[in-house]
């Protein structure tokens, strides 16, 4: 990719060019204004401010392919691969034939683990640049892909004879080396790397990703934490940071983890990410005095809602009830269907069953899909033994989040009330398929089959598999 100043140099000259075309427009002069805002805030190294030019630069020239192609390069170096694909595919779609913008969307394909796009750009790749070594480079992650380890390692060798350094085979031979079972060379060969150009994210990630698998907790989250001063924006490293801190049993260095993603106006969706991981591997009341701190502190209904939802699981239901009461009114609205929901959960757990099912239906009648609806009501059937109409709930909420582990095993425990063994034994399957790795599906399905050694013993095997999977997916 050109450097940094020599792009901001084409941008300046493209701005310059377009200024005397069209006697500076309105837009043109608002986009040379954010520029000087991007080089403002680059030179201070203000890379939250940098981002934000960067944006509303785009958003005023969107057909400017070297203006998504900085903002692609911002958003990579901070570890934000999803965004990073994003801007760089845009440069793509309005500059087909650039070899930068070409190397940068197979890279991020690659590194994102989508193989299969990485596989197409490689192939135009090679006709504007040929011999490039990413297309090299994808050739050895279809071969691990494929199960092809020995060609993957030969191929990656053959890229370091040419470039000893380059991070991009050191990766590519790592993992081909974990997975032919060669684990001290892949950890040595990584460790040497972070330590030898500690900007090589992708290896770190990786090295955590290999502590991950042999549980060695604090190690990973020794790495995840020199990740994310690196890269502060990568919700990544930094879900892996909070979950290895806590599993390696420093408390105090989860909260810390915990803490530098859980800022007031962060996304519900983290911050359901981070309390999902207390839930799991912080077994303490401290995370319940911690979370009514949280909220309290929160920006918007929105980041409430969830740390309300957190404190009804938790068994801290009032503290719920107290958080979002207010923003639960009636009639049921778009607006208001979510805090409902949590209200009526939050009810239902402190014995008023009949207000509880009075809101959750209103909720599941103006908005049938209302994923926390579906879930407080399903509990709340349980509870009083009404399985039928339990297990309809449960099984319309599995096909509205499809991927969470939570409800699917929420779905097994129906069936386990209905008496029905095959059934649970057949969802727990189907989700330890469908959502490959998860521990907790895991768990629930090793003690289904717990009398039945070969069973439990494949299981095991396939679990594993999953577990290399789920490593070998992607460049980290």
């Amino acid at each position: 990719m050109p450097s940094r100043s020599h792009l901001i140099l084409r941008i300046a000259a493209c701005l310059s060019v377009t200024c005397l075309a069209t006697a500076c427009g309105s837009s043109d002069s608002r986009a040379a204004r954010l520029l000087q805002d991007y080089q403002t805030a680059a030179a201070t190294n203000d890379v939250a401010g940098a981002r934000q030019a960067l944006l509303k630069l785009v958003s005023v020239k969107e057909d400017v392919p070297d203006y998504w192609v900085e903002l692609g390069r911002l958003e990579q170096a901070t570890g934000s691969y999803g965004e990073a694909y994003y801007a760089f595919t845009r440069a793509y779609e309005l500059n087909r034939g650039d070899p930068n913008v070409l190397q940068a969307v197979t890279e991020l394909a690659l590194r994102t683990g989508d193989l299969d796009r990485a596989e197409r750009h490689a192939h135009e790749l090679e006709i504007v640049s040929p011999g490039n070594p990413w297309i090299k480079l994808t050739e050895g992650w279809a071969a691990v892909k494929e199960g092809r380890y020995d060609d993957a390692l030969r191929s990656s060798d053959q890229m370091l004879e040419n470039s000893p350094n380059d991070p991009s085979a050191i990766g590519l031979k790592a993992r081909s080396l974990i997975s032919l079972h060669r684990d001290a060379e892949a950890e040595a060969l990584l460790t040497k790397e972070v330590q030898n150009q500690p900007s090589d994210i992708g290896s770190a990630l990786m090295l955590a990703s290999f502590y991950v698998r042999a549980e060695q907790w604090a190690r990973a989250a020794a790495i995840a934490r020199t990740v994310v001063a690196q890269a502060p924006r990568s919700r990544e490293s930094g879900l892996l940071w909070v979950q290895a801190a806590f599993r390696s049993g420093n408390t105090q260095e989860g909260r810390a983890a915990s803490a530098n993603l859980l800022k007031p106006d962060a996304d519900p969706a983290l911050i359901a990410s981070v309390l999902d991981l207390w839930e799991n591997y912080w077994p303490s009341p401290e995370r319940v005095d911690y979370a009514r701190k949280l909220a309290d502190s929160a920006a918007g209904p929105n980041q409430k809602l969830v740390y309300a939802a957190f404190l009804n699981r938790m068994g801290s239901a009032p503290d719920a009830v107290r958080l979002i009461s207010g923003l639960a009114t009636l009639p049921v609205t778009a607006r208001t269907a979510e805090p409902n929901a949590v209200l009526a959960d939050a009810l239902a757990r402190t014995g008023k069953v009949g207000d509880a099912k009075k809101r959750l239906d209103s909720v599941i009648a103006f908005d049938p899909g209302n994923a926390t609806a579906l879930r407080a009501r399903t509990q709340l059937y349980l509870r009083t033994g009404n399985v039928k109409p339990a297990l309809v709930d449960a099984q319309k909420l599995v096909t509205v989040l499809p991927k969470s582990a939570r409800d699917r095993l929420l779905l097994a425990s129906c069936y386990m009330a209905a008496g029905n063994k095959r059934w649970v034994d057949r969802t727990l399957w189907t989700a330890f398929q469908e959502i490959p790795a998860d521990e907790r599906i895991y768990a629930a399905l090793r003690v289904s089959r717990q009398d039945n050694s070969d069973a439990t013993l494949q299981l095991q095997e396939e679990f594993e598999r999953q577990r290399e999977a789920k490593l070998t997916r992607g460049m980290g």
